[in-house]
C-alpha cells in the first residue's frame, strides 16, 4: 500500500501536528505500508522540492507568488492552488494508492482535484474545527 500524505506542515518544525503526523507515519510502515510526504506552502519557504529530516523525505511545495497570494482570501486560493499543481506532479510520479489529506481544508480541497483526476480514494483527517484551534491558540474566545 503506497499512502500519499498531504500535510500543512512537517519537520523540521515542531508541532503537536507535526508528532501526530510521524506518529501516524510510523504505524503505516510498521504495517509495511510505505508512506510519501507532501507539504503545502505554510510549511515555510524551503531551498529545495525535496528535503529530507530526520530520516523522513519531504515533497515540499512552492510558494506563490503572483497577486492572488497578496490579497485576502485570495491568498487561501493560491495556496490550493500550488498545492494542486504540486500534487499532480507528485502523483505522476509516486503513483500512490491513496491520498491522505490532514487538516486544514486547504489541503483535502486539492486532494479530493488530485483524487478525481487520477482515480485515487482520499481519506480526509479532521484534527481539530477552526473555531476550537482558534480558542487553542488565543485568536479569539470561546463563546
Amino acid at each position: 500500500m503506497r499512502i500519499l500524505h498531504v500535510l500543512d506542515h512537517s519537520l523540521p518544525l515542531h508541532s503537536g501536528y507535526t508528532f501526530r503526523t510521524l506518529s501516524i507515519l510510523k504505524a503505516q510502515r510498521e504495517l509495511g505500508w510505505e508512506t510519501f510526504h507532501l507539504t503545502g506552502e505554510k510549511q515555510g519557504k524551503c531551498a529545495a522540492l525535496e528535503e529530507t529530516v530526520d530520516g523522513w523525505h519531504f515533497y515540499r511545495t512552492r510558494t506563490q507568488q503572483g497577486i492572488l497570494s497578496r490579497i485576502p482570501l485570495g491568498n487561501q486560493i493560491a495556496v490550493m492552488k500550488g498545492l494542486k499543481e504540486r500534487l499532480f506532479e507528485v502523483v505522476e510520479e509516486l503513483r500512490p494508492d491513496i491520498l491522505h489529506a490532514h487538516s486544514p481544508s486547504l489541503n483535502v480541497f486539492p486532494a479530493i482535484e488530485a483524487g478525481r483526476k487520477f482515480g485515487i480514494p482520499v481519506i480526509y483527517e479532521v484534527r481539530a474545527f477552526w473555531e476550537d484551534a482558534a480558542v487553542d491558540h488565543g485568536s479569539t474566545s470561546e463563546g
